[in-house]
């Protein structure tokens, strides 16, 4: 039994219009097949429930009749009584403005009809992605780099109309309209659907001459230079977009964009957190006893002298003020956390162990502390 619509959009039986169409809006963004989690086919025939439930109740007239008569009331109004069609459906206009003017592409997903852009009109080109990998150093200072990128281009020979020297003429078949419509009879009267020029392929235009250089299809591969600025500070997975650059447009349509994905390589020394980096730092025992200074190497490759502390532990964490990374896009910049570790000798020599030894003795016998079970 099919399932009540207003359950379905999860509004009430007294709801206004704008509660629906609410609910609807935000049900058909979450199940949408493109961002589902579920399968495919699942995800398709959840979609189709909610467009249903808000076909009938976002029309006065249809909620009226399912209120009084329910699924049956509905399913006999429409497509002489065969249940719902897609030729019952109405609110493709409400997808398109959701999903950026996709409308016609859900179209096709659901009932395998032909997109409402003709293949005549101007669309954009394909957009490409382009990865660069780059050291935490050039991430310090930012880069500048020409990367070579294959793509399609509109065919200068033809400039882009797929014609010997650029001539072409209308379909004579379709009118230039890039699609024809044929009528055929059924049992429920005559149907009339609309599809693609056979003769012309759905551009609406023939030419006598293909190009020799595309071959009639109006874009030829070639690989372009592209010049790339990387701000710096810039985080691992960012996206640069470069208008433009992408793959060429069709029937005069814009071209697509690049999309460059920035890859952060691991770095042996330093850790990055955000805008501030994380480095070990060795030192010896006298010095965390007594205070003293060691040399570390900063990410630029200086050399900064560091302040131990007296009394300092294993493990404790210095901090070297604004020697981390910029800020993406930013004027600040973080610091570099300095974790202190000692060097512990593998092979000490005898005078070592003796001087240890006596340091022993001499610093644990008056401060080692009492056992719990001697207190």
């Amino acid at each position: 039994m099919p399932r009540d619509y207003y359950e379905i959009l999860g509004v009430s039986k007294d709801a206004e219009t704008d509660e629906i169409k609410k609910a609807y809006r935000k049900l058909a963004r979450e199940n949408h097949p493109d961002v589902s989690s579920e399968p495919k086919e699942v995800a398709e025939e959840k979609f189709k429930e909610i467009s249903e439930a808000y076909e009938v109740l976002s029309d006065e007239g249809k909620r009226k009749t399912y209120d009084q008569y329910g699924h049956a009331g509905v399913n006999q109004q429409f497509s002489g009584g065969r249940g719902f069609s897609w030729e019952d459906f109405s609110h493709f206009d409400d997808l398109r403005d959701m999903f950026g003017g996709q409308g016609g592409s859900i179209f096709d997903m659901f009932f395998g009809g032909s997109s409402r852009r003709p293949k005549n009109a101007p669309a954009q080109g394909e957009s490409l992605r382009y990865d660069v990998r780059l050291s935490l150093k050039e991430v310090l200072e930012g880069r500048e780099e020409d990367i070579q990128v294959p793509k399609t281009s509109s065919c200068p020979d033809c400039r882009g109309t797929g014609g010997k020297d650029g001539k072409v003429e209308k379909c004579d078949q379709c009118g230039g309209a890039g699609q024809v419509q044929v009528v055929r009879n059924s049992p429920f009267g005559r149907i009339a659907s609309v599809s693609d020029c056979p003769k012309c392929n759905g551009s609406g235009k023939t030419f006598k001459e293909r190009c020799v250089k595309c071959r009639g299809s109006g874009r030829i591969s070639k690989t372009s230079t592209v010049s790339v600025t990387i701000p710096k500070g810039i985080e691992d997975g960012t996206r640069l977009r470069i208008q433009g650059e992408g793959d060429a447009g069709y029937n005069g349509g814009p071209a697509g964009d690049l999309y460059v994905i920035i890859q952060v390589k691991d770095d042996k020394r330093f850790e990055r957190e955000g805008i501030n980096l994380w480095a070990e730092m060795f030192t010896t025992y006298p010095r965390l006893v007594l205070g003293g200074t060691e040399e570390v190497t900063t990410l630029e490759g200086e050399t900064a002298k560091v302040t131990i502390p007296p009394g300092t532990q294993v493990d404790a964490v210095l901090r070297i003020p604004g020697k981390g990374l910029p800020k993406f896009r930013g004027t600040a910049r973080g610091d570099l956390f300095l974790r202190v570790k000692i060097n512990v000798p593998t092979r000490p020599s005898e005078e070592d162990k003796e001087l240890l030894r006596k340091l022993d003795d001499k610093a644990g016998s008056s401060k080692r502390p009492k056992s719990f079970f001697k207190k």
